[in-house]
């Protein structure tokens, strides 16, 4: 499946694999990325799925099928971890979102992907889905939300380099 993103920075729309040359390439010079013997099997997805109790957008699958996990100068992308113990914080995005939701801090229908030291998160809004099945990134600081990125995908390439501005 091909999947095309917004660039984040104007409406043209790039395929997937110009994100992955940028990766390769080091032009996100941020973005620290495992690679697939680090991403989560087939039976691990299937397991978060069920726990949010929603599907996981196709860019962010893709993502952590190929690169495992991600940070972007330490704030690190919540992925998906084999095993998780629940009463132990980790980066697993189901065990963050777990714990977000309990504290009321995000809605049934966000899934947490970044938390940063300054007070903000970066949550998918799965009750807003496009045609591809992308959920658009929210920024989220205390009671106020506003659209980050219309994408997992280009949630990844603004916030790399907006924290290089």
């Amino acid at each position: 499946m091909d999947v095309w993103l917004a660039n984040g920075y104007g409406s043209k729309r790039m395929p997937f694999h110009d994100l992955v040359a940028c990766i390769k390439n080091n032009a996100c010079n941020s973005l620290e990325v495992g690679d697939e013997s680090t991403a989560p099997t087939p039976e691990d997805i299937a397991g978060v799925e069920s726990i949010l109790g929603q599907e996981l957008p196709p860019s962010y699958l893709f993502f952590v099928r190929h690169y495992g996990f991600a940070s972007i100068f330490g704030d690190e992308i919540f992925s998906i971890y084999p095993e998780f113990d629940r009463n132990i914080p980790s980066g697993d995005i189901a065990e963050r979102t777990l714990l977000y939701r309990r504290q009321n801090a995000i809605k049934p229908t966000e899934i947490i992907l970044c938390q940063t030291d300054f007070a903000e998160i970066f949550v998918l809004d799965a009750s807003r889905v496009d045609a591809q099945g992308e959920y658009p990134v929210l920024r989220k600081i205390g009671d106020e939300a506003v659209l980050y990125a219309p994408s997992f995908a280009d949630f990844i390439v603004k916030y790399s380099h907006d924290v290089m501005a």
